[in-house]
């Protein structure tokens, strides 16, 4: 079992776990009659089948086997469960997050810190941010996972990452938490992000 961290939050739990298995290793910790009409059987790349089931491993680790996923038509996930209503899932190469909550809408993200972000920068950072972050990985990444967890929480379609979503300048090195605006169709909202850098990852998680 691959199970690397759990992070204790206000009214809230965010889990990682390390993809180490393979979906036959991951299968082994599942009765019949949970993968019983589940949409595990749609998936056909191994990598989907390892996500889709380290997924439900972790939040059975965190909150027990007593919930259910299911997903909006954008593809948001729903968390059924008596005490959690609220999920956000990321899944990088190597990790799988989830972050849950009682009472907030939640988002989260991680990516690993080696990706070519220099080949997107025009794609998701304002010319400010683009200075901002002066090319520097670490900071790439984190900009890129907090709007991507920005993004994950809000109710809007046509969100573009570079127009409508603004972080604040930050110090990673002294800082474990930044802000940001989203700013779509109504007032600006400013969102508190918090963030963990492990194993050549950055992660960014949000509630509001």
């Amino acid at each position: 079992m691959a199970l690397f961290r759990i992070i204790p939050t206000d009214s809230g739990q965010i889990g990682i776990w390390q993809l180490t298995e393979t979906s036959i290793d991951l299968l082994a910790s599942f009765s019949p009659e949970e993968l019983e009409n589940s949409d595990y059987w749609k998936y056909s790349y191994e990598k989907r089948k390892v996500e889709w089931l380290a997924t439900r491993l972790l939040l059975k680790e965190m909150i027990g086997p007593g919930f259910e996923i299911y997903y909006t038509k954008p593809g948001k996930p729903i968390l059924k469960h008596s005490d959690y209503k609220y999920l956000s899932i990321s899944h990088s190469r190597e990790f799988v997050a989830v972050y849950i909550h009682k009472n907030c809408e939640v988002g989260i993200d991680l990516e690993g810190i080696s990706r070519n972000y220099n080949a997107i920068e025009k794609r998701y950072l304002s010319e400010a941010e683009l200075k901002q972050t002066g090319r520097d990985p670490v900071l790439q990444c984190l900009y890129w996972c907090a709007k991507e967890a920005i993004f994950k929480l809000v109710p809007f379609d046509g969100i573009e990452f570079r127009e409508h979503i603004q972080i604040l300048p930050f110090d990673h090195e002294q800082q474990t938490q930044f802000s940001g605006y989203f700013t779509f169709e109504e007032n600006p909202v400013l969102f508190y992000l918090n963030f963990l850098i492990f194993e050549n990852h950055c992660m960014v998680w949000v509630c509001y």
